[in-house]
Formats: structure tokens, C-alpha cells, sequence
């Protein structure tokens, strides 16, 4: 036995054990046992404990570990339930009709809790997975009822169901609703919970509202309840002999279906919502009637894979075209026209609370069910035709403007026509007052569910979702064209911002959506609109440098003189290194300012020029731009990197006139092409870049021959200085090979002084040789007065010496300084200009210079010179106190040993003073030579002796080397008329009263 046969059977038993203490129908034997029959069942007794659909057990042992039910405020939002004495008050002949409206009245409170549940999904961020088997579970019963209220509603006219089906349908009905109350509790508090703020969120998470055995119970019952409703639309079926046919869904359970894909990321199992947009041709609907007992109670999945398997070959109907159950109403009906048509033909709005809130008369329902089923509304317009391509009905709105050439220039205008555009109303508001219809809407978008979107939309919700969550912008930015239509066609403005403040055209050009951007522009979007801090579409597509859309804008209306957020003109943004110059064309026909500047002052023409647009340069000119407005530069300026744009300017009277130095720039970057032009124009070659740079120098600067020799050919002075003259730019630069064509060409090498010296400064021998053969005087001096042989000197250039000298250089001529007192720093140059000096000694001080530079061979080479060595440099720095002062050893050595130089003689000071003064540390190498040469510390000068200095040092033992080598004078006083001796006790230094007065006789 199969596992549906079991559940039928159980199914039959239960519905048995009721049949006695039910007042509403009759009890048939017969039913059952023909039932039994045709299923092919065996024979069981009906047991009590058989019944699995009573789910009363389960509600008390909820209410028992929960709460109470809490008798609701808001008599419109309680769920709708129809007591046992009403149901068993109708007659047995009209018990279908009861059922019937029973069957709504628990439709209409799942859709109620489905909506609940859509509003806490839109809520969290995060939905639990508990939630999500719930809600798979809540769609999964609300299916199953959708198809028992539409078997019930289409039975053959005149047919009579058995009453114990009548009586199954009932018992599983009421156990349906029973657990809807239970559901309802759960999912009111969950919102409740959600919607107290974030506060109450944080302490509490989904798991601590209700423990887990709270939850799974739930779940479990609503299970059960989806099972045995299964079975009894199947039971259902069997008996009425057609195939399953489904009432449409309520909004709730649409926007709980879409939530719930959007939140988990994954196709969900379709259930009635989708299922009722098939058409009527495809084979589920009209599928024969199987033989066997399974085949005919194949589940309700495999009915679905036989569906979604059957419909990839059957072409699907266009998303515009009306859902293929509705019911066309030939009879009179107290049900209004709309309330029968697409998704209300199963509800009303969400006030009604009455048990008819998804139920149509008992007359319709019952009589021509099938053959109503067969018939449709009339086609309102031309997007309602079915298609096999869903995108063709968007193409044929936009395929006149698609036709046109869109990467041209030519100028187009069309206006925007919205009124002649395919329009739809509602069949129905039922959802235009449902708090979650455009949550639901938005959610569909997303997905790309088109079905669900077209459902909505059809029952009133509205197509604008509003700033926070657009439905136009997501469907555009999610390149969902057929979305965009349905929404266009719904109502849908065309110009209402999201939150960004960004325009449905606006993110149909970004998105580069070509179909999108045509199909808003004719239904009225505005084509220059643009919010604070955002751009307008326009800009956006010149940009991105997409002239199609751009073309499209421009042909309805978009102006071409906008300003980008960058604070560019659409023509500087139009222009690039790699942008279509039809782009740039495009905008320039359709009428944009060519000289309108930027925000930093920058022209079209200079753009286009600093990219080297030179094609583009053509026709901005052409088009009215002007070759000498600033922008910022004159145009000139940048041009000389592009001679093609250069040559474009000069030959539309760009004048070179107002960019004098513009032939230096052109020398400067090396552009030979742009140099022959401005010659050709009549640039003058000797024109001076910002009054000091030359073409010519700068090409010598650049070592540039090419251009050299250009610009000498054209009338180049090299007698014209820049920063320095054209031959000493040549020697600066070590351009030597340039001077001969310089010289050639008229350049002066005696003017200014100073050439040689120059080549020696830079150490160029070889030029230097060049220009003392071209008679240039040695002598010369340069405009700082230094002489080529004073500039070698200082370099320590023996060669330049020897070769200036050979040329007859004079040794005595000055120039930074006399040659010889330069020279002493060093001693192999110094040797060579003794050789040519006739009287060193004529130079004063050149010993203590000597000294002073520290050479030791140098003094030696001036006193076999003849140089004194008592010489005083400015009459006051003898050699020997400059040696003490630098503490040159050797020196001091040197100049009072083998030199002679007298160790009492003053020169800055005394010399024992002078090494008192400059005594480093413990050393006492000079003063120790002083002494040993006769040095006298008691000798005065300036009113200071050694003595003296030694007391000032408070250095004892030095006072008791001095007294004890000299003696001590105790008579001679300072320049403040104290002796040694007053000035020791001034001091309160007993000690060195005590040296001064032991050795007094031996001075005596």
C-alpha cells in the first residue's frame, strides 16, 4: 500500500469515528465503501486513535507551557472563526456551500498570520532558521487550501459531494484553523517583540523569547496540518474527477514568499502564488485522467516537477498578459467585477473580518466552474498580447528610437509622450492599503520574480515603493527590463528619487541600460533632472562616454549646457584620449557653448587640445570655439606638444603675438614639427621666454643639433644671451662641439670677459686650449674679477696652472686673490708660480697665510723664497703666534728652530702668552719649547706677562714651572697697577703668594 493510499484511508477512518456525533450531514456507508474501491484499499474498522487530523490535544498542551490567547483590540485584525453550532445551524443539502465558506475563512486567517510573518521577515536582519521551516510550512497549508477552496468552488454544476468527503473536509478544516490560532499567538508576539526598538532587541534574541520545543511544537503542528489538508485535496480531486485547480493567494502570502527568497538567497518551492500564472494550455491543467489509483494520487511535488518540467517546452505567457484562473462572470453576482478577477478574486481588504473574506457566491462557485475557467478578459492594449519573449514587449516600445542611428551626430528630436503610452489599472485595491505590499513588491523585484511582481501590481500595490526602498531603481540597476515595464506600466513615476536622491534615469545611464533609459524618457521622465549633489543622466553618460544613451537623452530634450559635479562642462567631460569625437560632435550640433569655461577655467578647445584631440580641436573651431580666449592658457601653449592642433590654431588666426616666448617652449619639448610651423607663421627665433629663456640656448642646453642648426639657419642670434650668453652656455653645459657653428655664425667670444675663466671653473681643458688659440686674453678677467690663472689656483688645477702659465699667464695680476698668497695652500702650484714671481716678498703676510693654511712645505718653499719669517700678515699676525693660535707643532718647531724667529717677539701677544692662552689640556710641548729657546715670562706687552697669565689660569704647577725657570719679578704691575703678588692675594690663593715670594730672590 502506498504511502498516499495510507493517508487517504486514515483519512476515511477518521472522518468514520466522527460521523455519528456530527448533526450536519448524514452519515453514507456507501461513500466509503466506494471510495475504498476505487482506491483499491483493504477494508479496516475505523479506530479512534486512527484520527491524526484533531489537533486540539496539541493547542492545550501549547496553551498549558504558554500563554493565554489575549482577546484582541483590533476587532479588524482578529482572525476569522466560524463556530461548530453555525456550521451545524445550515442544512444538509447546502453543506458544500458551508464548507466552502468555512474553507475561506481559514484562508483568510493564514493569509492574515502569512502577512504577520512578511512584516517580522522585513523587520530582522536575520532571519532564524527555525522561522524560515515555519513560514515553508505555513505557505505549504495555505497551497493546500487554495486547492480544496477550488475544487470545492469548481465542482461539476449540479454535482453533489458525498457527505463523508463533506465531512473530512470539514474535520481538517477545523484543525487548520485551530492551529492558526496557535500560529497567530507565536507570530504576533515575535512582531510585537521586533517592533518595541532596538533596546528590547538586545536583550532578547529569537531563541530566548520561546524556548525550542515552543518553536518545533509549532512547527511540527503546522506540519501535521499541512499533511492532512494535503490529503484531503487529494481526496478532493479524486472525487470530483479534474485536475488540482487553486484559487489565487492572498497578498500576505505573496509578500511572506518573496521575503523569504530574498532572505535566504535561493529559489523557494513555488507554491500556489506562482503556480497560478500558469497558462491554461499547459499539460497540468489538462493533463488526462490516470488510471491507477497512484498515478491519480501522485503527490503534490511531483505535480510540481511534472509542472516546471512540462512548462520549459510550453512558452510561457508575457508578465503583462492577465493570471490565466481568473473567472469571467456572465451572471448577475453580488460579488463586484474586480473582486473576481486576479488576486482578490479570493479576498477583500484587510478590514473585513467576515468568514467571506475570501469566498464568492455559492452559485458561482458551484455552477459552470470549469467552463468559466476556460474563458478570459478581453485584451485592454497592446502589452497585454502574449509573447514567447518576455522582453519583446519592451523592445517594441523602444525599437523606433534603437532604429535610429545612435552613434551619430545628426541632430533628432523627439518629445515625450506619455499619455499615448501603454498604461494598466488594477483589477483590483486590495492590496493598495496592505502595509507590506511594497515590501512585498520590492522584495519580487529583487528576486526577479516577475509573476509575483505583475500579481501585486494587479491587486493594487503600489508601484512606487518610496525613497527608502525603490522598486523602479532596483529593478534598473538589477538590468531587470521587463521589471521596469511592468512597473511603467502599472503607474510607476519615472522621476521620483530614491534616497540617494538619484532618478530612475539617472541609474539607467549608469547602468549603461540603453532599453530602461528610452522606455523612462517616453514615459515622461524628465531628461535634464538632477537633485542636489547628484548628476543629471546626461552627465552620467557623457562620462561614462556613451553616446548612445547620451543621443537618446538629447533627443528628447536633455541640454547639452550642463555642468558636471566636478564642475566640468558636458563638453570638457565629453572630451578624452580615447572618447568618440561623435560624442563631442553630438553635443556641439544639438547646440552646447563651445568657449563655455569650467569651474577652474579650463575650455572644450584647451581640453581637447591637451589631449591631442586634434580631430576634435577641427571641430570645436568649426562649431564657433576661438583659438585665442584663455581657457586658462592661450590655446598656443598646450598646442606645441600637438603641431597637428598647432597647425590647426595658426591656420584659424591664433595669433602668436599674445604668446611671445612660445618658440622656446617649443625648443624646450623637443617638438622640431612645431618649431618649422611657428617659423613658418613668422615667430621671431630670438624671442625670450618669460624676458630670459632663448630658443637657441635652450637648444644648446637640451644638446638639440637638429633644432641648433634650425634655428641658426632662421635667423638665430648667438649673441643674444639668456640666462648666459649662447658660447659660455656651450662650456657651462660641455656643448663644445657647439662653439665652432656658434663662432661661424657670428658669436663674439670676447664679449663679455670672462670665457676662459669660465672654462676653467668648469675644468674643460680642451676648450680652454681652444679659446687661447683663438686669441682669447689670458688675463681675463670675468664679471666677478676672478683671472682664469686665480680660478685654477683655487680648483688645485696643476694643469690649467701650467697651461695658463705657458700661454703667459701674469702671476702678479690679481684676481679672487693674489696668485702666491693663494697658492699657499698648495705647495706644487705654490713652487710653480715661484718659479715665474720675481719678488715674493712684495706680498705681506704670505708667511703667516702659509702658517695659517697649515703647509709646513710651503713655509719652507717662502724662506728659500726670501719671505721672513718674522713677516706680520696686516701688521699684527706673526707667524709664530698664528702657529701657536693653530697649535701647529711642527711649525713652532720649524720657525724657532731652523727659522730663526724670535720666541720674545709680539705678534698678536706675546708668544709664552699666547701659549699660556691656547694650552690644551695637560700638553706642554710649545711652552716647554718656548721656554728651552728663551722665552721670558716676566717680560711685559700690553700690560700682561706670563706670570700674570699663569695666576689668571690658576694653574699652579705652570706658575711653578715659570717662576722656577725665570724667577719672578715682583715689581712690574699690570695695566690696573697691581703686581703679581696683589694680584695672588686678591685671589686669597696663599699657595701661589707662597711660589711667587720663595722665588723673589732669584728674580732679585
Amino acid at each position: 500500500m502506498s504511502t498516499v493510499q495510507r493517508q487517504v484511508f486514515s483519512n476515511l477512518e477518521r472522518s468514520k469515528s466522527i460521523l455519528d456525533d456530527d448533526k450536519l450531514l448524514p452519515t453514507s456507508d456507501s461513500f466509503l465503501v466506494n471510495l475504498q474501491q476505487a482506491l483499491d484499499l483493504p477494508h479496516t474498522p475505523a479506530s479512534p486513535d486512527s484520527a491524526t487530523g484533531d489537533f486540539a490535544g496539541s493547542l492545550k498542551e501549547f496553551s498549558a507551557t504558554s500563554w493565554p490567547i489575549p482577546p484582541s483590540s483590533t476587532p479588524n485584525k482578529q482572525l476569522v472563526v466560524s463556530s461548530d453550532r453555525e456550521m451545524e445551524r445550515s442544512p444538509a443539502n447546502d453543506a458544500q456551500s458551508q464548507c466552502l465558506s468555512f474553507c475561506g475563512s481559514v484562508i483568510a486567517s493564514y493569509d492574515s498570520i502569512a502577512e504577520k510573518m512578511s512584516g517580522y521577515a522585513g523587520l530582522v536582519s536575520h532571519l532564524p532558521h527555525s522561522f524560515v521551516v515555519l513560514a515553508k510550512e505555513v505557505l505549504g497549508a495555505c497551497d493546500e487550501l487554495s486547492s480544496i477552496y477550488g475544487g470545492l468552488s469548481n465542482a461539476v454544476p449540479g454535482q453533489t459531494l458525498p457527505a463523508d468527503l463533506i465531512t473530512v473536509m470539514k474535520k481538517n478544516l477545523r484543525g487548520a484553523q485551530d492551529q492558526a490560532l496557535v500560529l497567530d499567538q507565536v507570530v504576533t508576539k515575535l512582531l510585537d517583540h521586533e517592533r518595541k526598538g532596538a533596546m528590547s532587541r538586545l536583550r532578547r534574541g529569537f531563541g530566548k523569547m520561546f524556548s525550542d520545543n515552543h518553536i518545533e511544537r509549532v512547527t511540527s503542528g503546522v506540519t501535521k496540518t499541512h499533511e492532512n489538508l494535503k490529503v484531503g485535496s487529494l481526496l478532493l480531486q479524486w472525487k470530483v474527477g479534474s485536475p488540482r485547480t487553486e484559487s489565487e493567494l492572498g497578498i500576505g502570502c505573496i509578500s511572506l514568499a518573496a521575503a523569504i527568497e530574498t532572505a535566504t538567497g535561493q529559489p523557494l518551492k513555488r507554491y500556489g502564488y506562482a503556480k497560478s500564472m500558469h497558462t491554461d494550455d499547459a499539460a497540468s491543467y489538462h493533463a488526462p485522467a490516470m488510471s491507477s489509483a497512484a498515478s491519480q494520487h501522485r503527490s503534490i511535488d511531483d505535480q510540481r516537477a511534472l509542472s516546471r518540467q512540462q512548462t520549459n517546452h510550453v512558452a510561457s505567457p508575457p508578465l503583462n498578459s492577465p493570471p490565466l484562473n481568473i473567472i469571467h462572470n456572465d451572471k448577475a453576482s453580488s460579488v463586484n467585477h474586480g473582486s473576481l478577477h486576479g488576486m482578490s478574486s479570493v479576498f477583500s481588504s484587510a478590514e473585513d473580518s467576515s468568514a467571506t473574506r475570501y469566498t464568492m457566491s455559492s452559485t458561482e462557485s458551484s455552477n459552470d466552474g470549469r467552463a468559466r475557467q476556460a474563458k478570459r478578459l478581453p485584451i485592454h492594449n497592446e502589452w497585454d498580447k502574449p509573447d514567447e519573449n518576455t522582453e519583446s514587449a519592451l523592445d517594441s516600445i523602444v525599437e523606433d528610437i534603437k532604429g535610429l542611428d545612435l552613434d551619430s551626430s545628426e541632430v533628432v528630436r523627439k518629445k515625450s509622450l506619455p499619455l499615448d503610452m501603454p498604461h494598466r489599472e488594477p483589477r483590483t485595491m486590495v492590496a493598495r492599503d496592505k502595509p507590506n505590499s511594497a515590501e512585498a513588491l520590492v522584495s519580487a523585484i529583487r528576486a526577479g520574480d516577475h509573476r509575483a511582481v505583475q500579481e501585486l501590481l494587479d491587486c493594487g500595490a503600489p508601484p512606487d515603493t518610496g525613497a527608502e526602498s525603490h522598486a523602479l531603481n532596483d529593478a534598473i540597476s538589477g538590468r531587470d527590463n521587463e521589471g521596469v515595464r511592468l512597473l511603467l506600466l502599472y503607474g510607476a513615476s519615472p522621476n521620483a528619487l530614491d534616497r540617494e536622491g538619484q532618478s530612475p534615469l539617472a541609474v539607467a545611464a549608469d547602468k549603461s541600460s540603453l532599453e530602461a533609459v528610452i522606455a523612462l524618457l517616453k514615459y515622461g521622465a524628465n531628461p535634464n533632472s538632477a537633485a542636489r549633489g547628484t548628476q543629471s543622466a546626461l552627465s552620467i553618460a557623457v562620462s561614462a562616454g556613451n553616446a548612445q544613451i547620451a543621443h537618446v537623452l538629447l533627443i528628447f530634450g536633455a541640454t547639452p549646457n550642463q555642468m558636471t559635479s566636478s564642475g566640468n562642462t558636458l563638453l570638457i567631460e565629453s572630451i578624452g584620449k580615447k572618447s568618440p569625437k561623435s560624442l563631442t560632435a553630438m553635443l556641439l550640433k544639438y547646440g552646447a557653448a563651445p568657449n563655455e569655461k569650467s569651474r577652474e577655467g579650463k575650455t572644450a578647445l584647451f581640453e581637447a587640445i591637451t589631449n591631442g584631440r586634434d580631430d576634435i580641436v577641427g571641430e570645436l573651431i568649426k562649431h564657433g570655439a576661438d583659438p585665442n580666449l584663455p581657457g586658462p592658457k592661450h590655446m598656443l601653449w598646450p598646442a606645441q606638444s600637438y603641431p597637428e592642433c598647432l597647425r590647426i590654431l595658426l591656420a584659424n588666426a591664433a595669433d602668436h603675438k599674445k604668446t611671445p616666448g612660445i618658440m622656446e617652449l617649443a625648443t624646450s619639448i623637443n617638438s622640431i614639427d612645431s618649431i618649422r610651423l611657428l617659423l613658418k607663421a613668422g615667430v621671431d627665433p630670438n624671442a625670450k621666454k618669460d624676458g630670459v629663456y632663448t630658443p637657441l640656448c635652450t637648444a644648446i642646453r637640451d644638446n638639440r643639433a637638429d633644432i641648433f642648426e634650425l634655428l641658426l639657419r632662421n635667423g638665430a642670434d648667438p649673441n643674444v644671451p639668456a640666462s648666459e650668453y649662447p658660447a659660455f652656455k656651450c662650456i657651462t653645459h660641455h656643448r663644445e662641439h657647439f662653439l665652432p657653428p656658434l663662432l661661424a655664425a657670428g658669436a663674439k667670444l670676447d664679449t663679455p670677459k670672462g670665457i676662459a675663466e669660465t672654462a676653467v671653473a668648469y675644468k674643460n681643458l680642451k676648450v680652454l686650449k681652444w679659446l687661447l688659440e683663438k686669441g682669447i686674453d689670458v688675463d681675463d678677467k670675468c664679471p666677478k674679477g676672478y683671472t682664469p690663472l686665480t680660478t685654477a689656483i683655487r680648483e688645485n688645477n696643476i694643469e690649467a696652472v701650467e697651461t695658463l702659465l705657458a700661454y703667459g699667464a701674469n702671476p702678479n695680476v690679481r684676481g679672487q686673490d693674489w696668485p702666491v698668497c693663494m697658492a699657499v695652500r698648495y705647495p706644487s702650484i705654490l713652487k710653480r708660480i715661484l718659479s715665474v714671481l720675481q719678488e715674493p716678498r712684495a706680498f705681506k703676510g704670505v708667511m703667516e697665510m702659509a702658517v695659517v693654511a697649515g703647509q709646513l712645505q710651503s713655509v719652507k718653499l717662502l724662506r728659500a723664497a726670501g719671505v721672513s719669517v718674522e713677516d706680520r700678515n696686516g701688521g699684527v699676525f706673526s707667524p709664530l703666534t698664528s702657529a701657536i693660535r693653530e697649535y701647529r707643532t711642527e711649525i713652532v718647531a720649524f720657525l724657532i728652530g731652523e727659522g730663526g724667529a724670535d720666541v720674545n717677539a709680539p705678534g698678536e701677544h706675546l708668544p709664552i702668552v699666547k701659549a699660556l692662552r691656547r694650552r690644551q689640556t695637560d700638553s706642554t710641548e710649545i711652552i716647554d719649547m718656548l721656554l728651552e729657546k728663551g722665552a721670558d715670562p716676566n717680560k711685559m706687552y700690553r700690560g700682561w706677562n706670563g706670570i700674570m697669565q699663569a695666576l689668571e689660569n690658576g694653574d699652579l704647577d705652570m706658575l711653578k714651572k715659570l717662576a722656577g725657570k725665570s724667577g719672578v719679578d715682583l715689581d712690574v704691575r699690570d695695566e690696573l697697577g697691581r703686581t703679581v703678588t696683589e694680584i695672588a692675594i686678591s685671589r686669597r690663593w696663599e699657595d701661589a703668594v707662597n711660589v711667587l715670594l720663595s722665588n723673589k730672590a732669584k728674580s732679585s
